[in-house]
């Protein structure tokens, strides 16, 4: 019986040694696989960045006009606003205009909190623009700092291109350059544009294709993005704009018809809110972050 009991716990420890064996050779084979894969796509991200930059530093006037598109509100996103405000009206009876109504309001939401989210994010991980490592920098890992990967990116020709690289060299580094990650204009953009698709195909598609040839492609040629920022911003995007609508279709439902109802019946009123939801579409919600900050500060102020 002794004897039947040992070979009994034997086999056991055996079968339990060849257990942790397979889990170990598992484990190896699955960091090695998930090392490579690391690899191929930061290679594959470089080189995206390094061919869409490559566009830059050859001709003054096709970096201004890039330029141009990055910095002037007007011709950056007014275009998109004016898809908004096209689809708000849009539809070929009232209920197909209400229903496209009540798409856009909950885009306006899933803006809102996508744009939260890829502000808290790209204050947690640091992760500068690629502009910004293209210069000899360093960063704090345990007690030791360690230089960051250098990417040689093409400066623009456009008089801000070249003010900011002049700062960059001096030293003079903005807080908002040290983290990319995930890119904001990715993220906002790329929301309302998915949003007004949903509503009606033919004005998304044209708001799509400005958003990813003109906001989005401008950012990599600048050297102010790199393709995995543009992609996460995509996905938080894509992700919470799905969320969003799935929780408003069973939660809030009731409410946006109550909206959209108010909208026909005081047309005059809510085209006025309108213009203002755009205006601010076209800033990147820069004025209302504004106006909170400022709300924060006097509440600190007056109650602190």
């Amino acid at each position: 019986m002794a004897a039947y009991q040992l070979r009994k716990a034997f086999k056991f420890k055996r079968g339990d040694s060849e257990l942790g064996a397979i889990l170990l050779i598992s484990s190896v084979a699955l960091s090695v696989f998930l090392a490579e894969l690391t690899s191929q796509l930061s290679g594959l991200n470089d080189q995206i960045l390094l061919r869409v930059n490559g566009l830059a530093g050859r001709s003054w006037l096709f970096d201004s006009l890039v330029g141009l598109t990055q910095e002037n509100d007007l011709i950056k996103a007014g275009l998109i606003g004016c898809c908004f405000f096209a689809a708000w009206y849009s539809g070929k009876t009232p209920d197909q205009t209400r229903a496209g109504r009540k798409i856009l309001l909950t885009t306006l939401i899933a803006a809102v909190c996508v744009l939260g989210t890829t502000k808290v994010l790209s204050r947690t991980i640091f992760l500068p623009r690629p502009a910004i490592e293209s210069q000899k920098i360093y960063h704090l890992s345990g007690d030791n700092l360690v230089e960051l990967k250098r990417t040689d990116v093409r400066v623009p020709l456009d008089e801000e291109s070249q003010k900011d690289h002049r700062d960059l060299v001096n030293g003079d580094v903005k807080s908002n350059d040290l983290g990319s990650f995930p890119s904001d204009h990715a993220g906002f953009f790329l929301t309302i544009s998915l949003g007004i698709f949903l509503a009606y195909r033919r004005i998304g598609l044209v708001a799509l294709g400005w958003t990813v040839f003109v906001i989005l492609a401008g950012k990599m040629i600048q050297g102010a993005h790199a393709p995995v920022d543009i992609l996460a911003g995509g996905v938080v995007a894509v992700a919470e704009l799905s969320a969003i609508r799935f929780v408003v279709k069973n939660r809030l439902d009731r409410m946006l018809d109550t909206v959209t109802s108010w909208s026909f019946k005081y047309a005059a009123l809510s085209s006025a809110l309108l213009f203002a939801v755009v205006f601010e579409i076209a800033s990147t919600l820069f004025h209302v972050r504004h106006a909170l900050s400022l709300l924060a500060t006097a509440r600190h102020h007056l109650l602190g």
